[in-house]
């Protein structure tokens, strides 16, 4: 797994549900822009009973690619955990 700066300011986003109709569907919309750290913490605390809103996450950074999976935002809550907060 690559490398990230836990404290780098990045931007939450969730899809919008399907049910939001056909205009709503695949769209995304920001959450809150956050450092990497709180943004995971958002997606597997305060999302934890909110499943669709969890596989639907995404954190967009300013230094790489986004991150679009669930299971790497887990890893990376776990890696955030484990860190001291600077």
């Amino acid at each position: 797994m690559a490398a990230y700066d836990l404290d780098e300011m990045v931007d939450l986003l969730a899809l919008n549900r399907p049910l939001h109709g056909p205009a709503g569907r695949g769209m995304t919309g920001k959450v809150a822009t956050l450092p990497l750290r709180e943004a995971v913490a958002v997606v597997v605390e305060e999302w934890a009973d909110d499943k669709f809103r969890q596989l639907s996450a995404v954190i967009v950074r300013p230094s790489g690619p986004a991150i679009r999976g669930f299971e790497e935002i887990r890893d990376l809550y776990a890696k955030a955990e484990a860190a001291p907060a600077s």
